[in-house]
């Protein structure tokens, strides 16, 4: 039996100020640091074979936390790094909406009539097929234990939309995972 846990990195700055991180990124808050720092504690009796995180530094440093007392190496994945999100990384949120207010309302209320091309973005699929090339990577390299993934919330979401068997137009961004929680997906007979 092969154990993932996955987990979303620790607040940001950019998460307090509503801001669009995506590939940009922000330091943790001091609460995220902490939210890491609880997160470690609950997994302190957990034998993490291995620990991946993704290239961006908000979910590396969310690793190096969990992964405390441990002489594990977090290995950088580029798969599980967040989506894309071309001209809306680093814009707030409302700002997005003011100025993109037809491709917000599809990305938030719609995401079948979303297109990520205007926008310069990777799409839901494009992030959602790089995101599952990173996870088969990690399940060619380990076949039982616990692995620890911290990626990010929008590529979270479509990968648990996508193993609830949903497709991609049903992937809601409303329904992120909070900051520095996680989910546990057992995979056997693979």
């Amino acid at each position: 039996m092969l154990n993932i846990y996955f987990v979303r990195h620790g607040e940001t700055v950019w998460n307090t100020k509503g801001i669009m991180q995506g590939r940009l990124d922000s330091e943790l808050t001091e609460k995220g640091v902490l939210q890491a720092e609880n997160l470690s504690e609950q997994f302190e009796n957990i034998d993490f074979e291995a620990v991946y995180s993704s290239e961006l530094g908000r979910a590396y440093k969310t690793a190096n936390i969990l992964k405390s007392g441990r002489d594990i190496e977090v290995k950088k994945l580029e798969q599980l790094n967040e989506k894309n999100f071309g001209v809306w990384e680093g814009m707030r949120f409302k700002d997005i909406y003011l100025k993109y207010p037809k491709e917000a309302e599809k990305f938030f209320k719609n995401p079948a009539e979303y297109d990520a091309r205007l926008i310069n973005a990777e799409s839901l699929i494009e992030a959602l097929e790089r995101f599952l090339d990173g996870i088969e990577k990690i399940k060619s390299l380990h076949s039982s234990g616990n692995i620890l993934v911290v990626s990010h919330g929008t590529v979270l979401n479509l990968f648990f939309n996508y193993v609830e068997g949903n497709s991609v137009e049903k992937f809601s961004e409303n329904e992120i995972m909070e900051n520095s929680t996680y989910r546990i997906i057992e995979y056997s007979d693979f």
